[in-house]
């Protein structure tokens, strides 16, 4: 058993880009961060080799490419993703979205339908198939939505495992948690099949998610400081050899970016299964 290595996402301004952006980078590297989510930010500005270089000699590295699809905003085809994958040497692809987050967040009006929900799927198992050829890891990214939305009976996370094989799971364990599910039992049931986890954590209150009055979460808090079982997620994780607990928290409670992170940080590597 090896212990997991540390990540994060977001905890930068949208805008932070050229010196602000590797400033943020090199800033949390210090705290003990190993690696970055949404690695096509190297492509943003200037060499991506030189930047790769540059953040690495930080001691943290990319750890994915992130996918966000809208309406209107189509995503790259998959030879561009491979592509990129391998410019900066990361092996995991991840989906933010899917159907049922972007009627979670406001994106569509209505739930998704069955057979919209089975073709999504279909295609989802159709992209991994594809990335595990080139020895790249295709993830879905949950939010609550996929344990309480069920088709026929069956909540929509379970419906996307059941039909696919080659598709992996970046196991949000708090939007888990928030649903009602047990993460813990879910990184031991989905055991080879997740890729990476979230670390996020929450309190027993609700309020409008980014400032959207239609839209309600929980109110997240710093990983260690709420309702999530950390030691057991990170001890499974752990235990199912799962490389990377990457902390997020889509918006703050008290504390703001850095000190987030540093007691986050700190309480992952307390459990004794955190680098």
């Amino acid at each position: 058993m090896q212990k997991l290595k540390a990540g994060f996402i977001g905890f930068m301004p949208f805008t932070a880009k050229g010196e602000e952006f590797y400033d943020y980078l090199r800033e949390y590297a210090g705290i003990g961060y190993k690696g970055f989510e949404n690695g096509g930010a190297l492509f943003r500005e200037g060499s991506v080799e030189e930047n790769l270089a540059r953040v690495k000699s930080y001691g943290i590295e990319p750890i994915d490419i992130g996918l966000m699809s809208f309406p209107g905003r189509p995503e790259p085809g998959m030879d561009e993703i491979i592509r990129q994958a391998n410019q900066i040497g990361v092996r995991r692809v991840v989906a933010f979205n899917n159907l049922a987050s972007m009627y979670r967040f406001g994106g569509r009006p209505e739930p998704a339908s069955y057979d919209e929900v089975m073709r999504e799927i279909e295609d989802f198992e159709k992209k991994a198939t594809i990335l595990k050829a080139e020895g790249i890891d295709f993830m879905y990214h949950n939010h609550d939505i996929e344990f309480t939305q069920c088709y026929r009976g069956v909540p929509h996370l379970q419906l996307i495992a059941a039909n696919t094989e080659n598709l992996t799971f970046e196991l949000d364990c708090g939007w888990a948690a928030y649903a009602g599910a047990d993460p813990v039992a879910l990184i031991r049931q989905l055991g080879k099949r997740i890729s990476a986890l979230h670390i996020k954590d929450y309190i027993d209150k609700t309020v409008q998610y980014r400032g959207m009055p239609n839209v309600m979460a929980p109110q997240f808090t710093t990983v260690g400081t709420g309702k999530l079982d950390l030691c057991g997620c990170l001890k499974a994780g752990a235990e199912e050899d799962i490389e990377w607990a990457i902390v997020e928290q889509d918006f703050p409670n008290i504390l703001q970016n850095k000190e987030i992170l540093t007691a986050a940080y700190l309480n992952m590597k307390e459990t004794g299964y955190v680098e």
